[in-house]
C-alpha cells in the first residue's frame, strides 16, 4: 500500500514549527513528507534540509500554504507552528481541499466559535483531525490509566492540576501548558459540566478592561493568577490553577489524581512521566514513598537519568501520528481529536466567563465568543 502524503506548514518567526511537528513524521510507517511550506525563504530552506527533502522536485518546497494544498493535494496536513492565530484557517482550508488528515500543534484555536467552525468543516468531509496532546500518548500515561481502571487508588475524589507558573503564570500559562493538563484532566474524569473561577491581577478581580493581545497568537488573555475549579461527567473535581513566578527551579507543571486508597501524580513532558502513591494524600503516618510508573507500570525498567527529554516526546508524537492514520483508516475519531481540542478551548473561555460574571458557568455555554472580548 502507497503510504499517504504528508504536506507540512510551518511559520518561521511567527510560531516556527513547534515542538518539532515536522520532523516528527520521519520514520511513521505508512506516511512520507512531500512537500514543505513556509512563507520565510530562510525557513524553508532549513525546513527542506532538516527532512532530507530535494527543494528542485517539482511541488516540494512553497512559500504560499494555499498554494501547497491546492498542487500538492496532500492526504495528511500538519500544521505545525505555536502561533494559533492561523490554526483555524489553515485547518478549515485543509478540510475543505479534501484531505484526509490534519496534525495540528497545540493550542487548538482562539475560541469556541473558531473551534465549531473547524469541527463543522472537519465533519463535512469526513477530515480526521488530531492535537498534538502528546502526554496522552506516552506508554507511562496509559499504564497509569490502567492503574486507575484496576482500582489502585480507589475512588478518584479530586484532579490538581498546575501549570509551568514562570513569567507566563496566569492567563498566558492557561494557554499554552494549561491545554495539555485540561485535555488530560477530561480524559481522566469525563466531560465539564459546570465552571466556577477567580482571575486576578496584582491581587484583584480581572475586568475586561486588563484583556490584552496575549503572545503566540493566543487572542485576548487576562490576569496573572487563576484558580478554577470544574464540576466533571465521571464524578471527581478538578482544579486548574496558575499564580505568576510561584514555581521554583523545579516546575510545578503537572497534575495529582487523588483517590481514596492512593494517588498518581503526571509530569507532563518529563521522564519518569508518573508516579504511583499507595495511600490517600492525606495519609502521613507513615513512609507512603511516590513510585515511578514505567512504560510497563510499576516495577518496569525505568530510562537512564540523562535520558533525552525532547527525543522522548518526539515518540510520544510519533504515536499520536500513528494514532492518526489508524483513525482515518477505522473511519474514527483520534485519541486526542477535534472534539478533545474544542473542550479545552471550552473551558478556558467557561474560566474567564466565571471569573467576570462572578457566577458558576454551566455547559453548554452561553456564548461561543470570547468572555473577554
Amino acid at each position: 500500500m502507497e503510504p499517504l502524503r504528508v504536506a507540512v506548514i510551518g511559520r518561521t518567526g511567527r510560531g516556527d514549527w513547534g515542538h518539532a511537528i515536522d520532523e516528527l513524521w520521519r520514520g511513521v510507517e505508512g506516511a512520507e513528507v512531500v512537500a514543505v511550506a513556509d512563507d520565510d525563504e530562510q525557513g524553508l530552506a532549513k525546513a527542506l534540509a532538516r527532512l532530507e527533502l530535494d527543494a528542485a522536485r517539482p511541488g516540494t518546497a512553497h512559500r504560499d500554504w494555499r498554494t501547497m494544498l491546492a498542487e500538492v493535494k496532500p492526504d495528511i496536513v500538519a500544521i505545525c507552528m505555536r502561533h494559533i492565530d492561523c490554526h483555524a484557517e489553515m485547518a478549515i482550508a485543509a478540510a475543505e481541499a479534501g484531505v484526509r488528515g490534519i496534525f495540528m500543534e497545540k493550542p487548538f484555536v482562539r475560541t469556541p466559535a473558531e473551534a465549531d467552525a473547524v469541527v463543522a468543516a472537519c465533519t463535512k468531509s469526513n477530515t480526521k483531525l488530531s492535537l498534538a496532546f502528546v502526554n496522552r500518548h506516552s506508554p507511562a500515561y496509559a499504564e497509569a490509566k490502567e492503574l486507575i481502571a484496576d482500582g489502585r487508588i480507589g475512588k478518584i475524589l479530586e484532579i490538581r492540576c498546575r501549570g509551568k507558573e514562570d513569567r507566563r503564570g496566569g492567563g498566558e500559562d492557561l494557554w499554552v501548558l494549561g491545554s495539555h493538563l485540561l485535555d488530560m484532566l477530561v480524559d481522566l474524569a469525563g466531560a465539564p459540566a459546570w465552571c466556577e473561577a477567580a482571575v486576578t491581577l496584582g491581587g484583584r478581580l480581572i475586568t475586561k478592561a486588563d484583556a490584552v493581545d496575549g503572545p503566540e497568537g493566543l487572542g485576548l488573555i487576562a490576569g496573572d493568577s487563576v484558580a478554577a475549579m470544574f464540576g466533571m461527567a465521571d464524578g471527581p473535581v478538578g482544579y486548574m490553577a496558575s499564580v505568576r513566578d510561584a514555581g521554583a527551579k523545579q516546575p510545578n507543571f503537572g497534575l495529582t489524581i487523588a483517590g481514596t486508597a492512593g494517588a498518581i501524580h503526571i509530569r507532563p513532558d518529563f521522564v519518569p512521566h508518573a508516579y504511583f502513591r499507595a495511600a490517600p494524600l492525606w495519609r502521613m503516618d507513615k513512609d507512603y514513598p511516590w513510585q515511578p510508573i514505567g512504560a510497563e507500570g510499576l516495577g518496569s525498567p525505568l530510562p537512564e537519568a540523562d535520558v533525552d527529554r525532547a527525543a522522548e516526546r518526539l515518540t510520544w508524537g510519533r504515536r499520536a501520528a500513528v494514532d492518526l492514520l489508524d483513525a482515518i483508516a477505522e473511519d474514527r475519531e483520534p485519541e486526542t481529536g477535534m472534539y478533545a481540542g474544542r473542550t479545552t478551548v471550552e473551558m478556558i473561555a467557561a474560566i474567564y466567563a466565571a471569573a467576570l460574571s462572578g457566577r458558576r458557568i454551566d455547559w453548554p455555554l452561553p456564548s461561543r465568543l470570547s468572555p473577554l472580548a
